[in-house]
């Protein structure tokens, strides 16, 4: 079946640490559709980072592209970039994604899914930023206009730049209620521990919370149950069709919780 882009995620400006916590504010969603291509852009723009040794991060974007390809596995490949104050634009790492649906939801319920992936630094000059595995679930609750997304997330540094003596744990969180068709309201939560086996306090380490607005203007209601009933049960070459174009913007504000944290962040 030929792909369709089923949407197309543009994202707002972020201030943000010298790390953004969980891939640039990144909120994966469990459901997954045959055929589905989503292209993202998330991106960051930071001020007011907590003094550090490097030069600090002035802008860092982040390019991804997810195929769905059956109704319960998808690929992704993330192209990561960043500008560190008074440098040029580089690329600072490649990722490769793969995401497996457990439990599908119809309207209210859950659904599950679990992700894996390997993230390639690429380092430049003197840099050595080590190769990172990460690997966890998607958790999505939804009763009426709430849907509650939780984004845990274990990784690993591997390779000769590998610094942590144990695993690391980071999370994101969702909770959006859908106000009136195309938008949402909702909060935002994030956080990073490199090291568990040397977490510190709490405020050495990146955790920061606030609201967010969705805008979805792809969404439709016409056909999406025919759509749906194409994705039940377990013959994955039953779909109702190729998957419709859609859009949609997140832009929020982020309030630093720890000193480890940027006072404001406004990703999107």
């Amino acid at each position: 079946m030929a792909a369709a882009v089923a949407a197309l995620g543009a994202a707002g400006l972020a201030i943000s640490t010298a790390r953004p916590a969980h891939a640039e504010f990144q909120i994966q969603e469990a459901d997954i559709e045959k055929g589905a291509v989503q292209l993202s852009y998330r991106g960051a723009v930071h001020w007011g980072l907590p003094a550090v040794e490097e030069p600090p991060l002035v802008q860092s974007h982040e390019f991804e592209a997810q195929y769905g390809l059956t109704n319960w596995w998808l690929f992704s490949f993330t192209l990561g970039t960043n500008q560190p104050n008074g440098e040029d634009f580089s690329v600072s790492s490649v990722e490769f994604e793969a995401q497996y649906q457990l439990i599908k939801r119809q309207g209210d319920g859950i659904a599950l899914a679990i992700q894996g992936g390997y993230e390639k630094a690429t380092n430049h000059g003197d840099e050595q930023n080590a190769d990172e595995i990460g690997f966890g679930p998607i958790v999505e609750l939804a009763k009426g206009p709430l849907l509650l997304t939780l984004n845990p997330l274990f990784t690993d540094q591997v390779g000769d730049n590998a610094q942590t003596e144990s695993l690391g744990f980071g999370y994101g969180w969702r909770a959006e209620y859908d106000f009136a068709k195309h938008w949402g309201v909702g909060v935002e939560m994030f956080g990073e521990i490199e090291d568990l086996a040397n977490a510190g306090s709490f405020n050495d380490q990146n955790h920061s919370i606030g609201p967010t607005l969705f805008w979805n203007p792809g969404e439709s209601d016409a056909g999406e149950g025919d759509e749906k009933e194409g994705k039940k049960g377990d013959d994955e070459d039953t779909v109702a069709g190729p998957p419709a174009m859609e859009f949609s913007l997140n832009v929020g504000l982020q309030f630093g919780l720890t000193d480890a944290t940027s006072d404001t962040e406004i990703p999107g």
